[in-house]
């Protein structure tokens, strides 16, 4: 409850500021999205992410992870592509997009590159 209205200080700090300060607008829009970005991961994601974590024990043991992971980076990129979008750098945005995609894909590599060896070991040639 207390980040509810933490954010919403924040966003009356930043109509203030468009009155204020018109000029410094964007730049003080993109400083505190990024501050507050990172305040709300680290004080609500990253417990969120540990708690799934320790639900999904059972599981066997790099896929849960991998999967949590993957989910919080996806879900960052899209946060801060919708952030780069609305400041008028959609170039930017899809290109983060992607790069993100293609970081995750790299961590599942190995695991999948194990799982397709696995197959090839039962099929019979």
């Amino acid at each position: 409850m207390a980040i509810l209205f933490q954010l919403f200080v924040v966003y009356l700090l930043l109509l203030l500021l468009s009155f204020a300060a018109p000029a410094l607008h964007p730049i003080l829009y993109t400083a505190l999205f990024l501050l507050v970005t990172v305040y709300v991961l680290f004080t609500v994601l990253v417990p969120f992410g540990s708690t799934l974590l320790a639900l999904t024990e059972k599981l066997p043991s790099p896929y849960a992870t991998l999967l949590v992971v993957s989910a919080g980076l996806y879900y960052v990129a899209e946060v801060l592509s919708l952030q780069m979008k609305d400041e008028g750098y959609g170039a930017f945005a899809q290109l983060f997009q992607t790069t993100m995609k293609v970081v995750i894909m790299t961590l599942w590599l190995p695991y999948i590159t194990q799982l397709i060896e696995t197959i090839h070991a039962f099929i019979p040639w």
